[in-house]
């Protein structure tokens, strides 16, 4: 397996949107309908769709977040097999402090949602606990400038 991090828009094309979360000033993880283990928001970039757009569509329809803030966090090159299936490829990460969760949408993967003090011991996806590391950064970041988590200027429209 190969897996290494790199800066915020490093790649020309990305396979992968992923989503490292707040609500509350807790991380927000979501549990697929047939596992038993925690995630964060993350999918695939659809034809036509920015890295951005993927993102938010899939922060919405894992964890109902329906009014946050988004912003550049890393992005990533994977080659190895993960959770059943093999990936090659570049996926970029986001950082976000979601304001409202309505319910998950009835046609989500995504069974219920989680919020943690820190990253839970059970990962469907454990190869993204560095990406994690940086979010934890960037909420210690977020923190010392606006002096809470669920307040800032976001970065990105």
């Amino acid at each position: 397996m190969k897996f290494e991090i790199f800066p915020f828009n490093t790649f020309q094309s990305y396979f992968s949107a992923d989503v490292m979360a707040l609500y509350k000033g807790k991380w927000l993880f979501c549990m697929h309908k047939e596992r038993t283990a925690w995630e964060h928001p993350s999918g695939w970039i659809e034809e036509g769709e920015t890295p951005l757009e993927a993102a938010k569509r899939e922060l919405y329809e894992e964890t109902g977040a329906v009014a946050f803030d988004i912003e550049p966090l890393c992005d990533y090159f994977i080659d190895g097999e993960l959770g059943g299936y093999h990936y090659n490829g570049n996926g970029q990460v986001y950082f976000a402090i979601v304001h409202a969760l309505e319910e998950i949408p009835s046609n989500s993967e995504m069974g219920k949602i989680g919020l943690f003090d820190s990253l839970p011991d059970e990962l469907t996806y454990p190869i993204l606990r560095d990406c994690f590391e940086i979010a934890v950064q960037k909420k210690q970041s977020k923190f010392l400038m606006y002096g809470d988590t669920d307040s800032f200027s976001p970065a990105l429209e």
